[in-house]
């Protein structure tokens, strides 16, 4: 089960979970299949040990670049948005839905091209996450404004005031 998940309130839901693009495992097994290639044509009979070099090589570039993917989370709630990295190590970042005051979005030339950007999200005071690359950034950022919406807007809370209670006749 993941971080998010764990660690949702009673009353708290997970609105909206993002995830990196394609572009990020496309690349690390490019690397790989190309490390792989590179490996078996430099197989020499006499030098067999040789040829492991770059596919050696190649799965250490994999995991540097798959690993962050792995262990990385980024999830809205109905209260909070979240980002959890790390795999021995946790370290998050949280924002109450309540106190943030602005969400930036970052896109490049090939990130319109492609479907990914950057969410910058500042809340009140010195608070703010930097959201990685991820695919799909107008759907993060449209679910993080529909639960900002309804935080803001929610019902009003409710004031119960205690009627008095009729004096006993005894």
């Amino acid at each position: 089960m993941s971080y998010i998940q764990d660690s949702l309130g009673e009353n708290e839901t997970l609105r909206y979970t993002a995830h990196f693009h394609w572009i990020y495992k496309a690349l690390a097994y490019g690397v790989l299949i190309l490390s792989i290639v590179i490996g078996l044509f430099t197989f020499n009979q006499n030098y067999p040990a040789a040829a492991l070099i770059a596919p050696l090589v190649g799965v250490i570039i994999f995991v540097a670049i798959m690993l962050p993917m792995w262990t990385t989370e980024i999830g809205v709630t109905s209260q909070r948005v979240i980002l959890k990295r790390g795999l021995f190590t946790r370290q998050t970042s949280e924002l109450q839905l309540r106190s943030i005051e602005e969400v930036g979005f970052n896109q490049d030339v090939l990130g319109r091209i492609f479907g990914y950007g950057k969410l910058d999200i500042h809340g009140t005071g010195e608070e703010e996450i930097q959201l990685p690359s991820v695919g799909d950034p107008l759907a993060l950022r449209k679910a993080l404004q529909e639960a900002i919406g309804d935080v803001q807007n929610g019902p009003a809370p409710q004031i119960v005031v205690a009627a008095p209670q009729p004096a006993d006749a005894g």
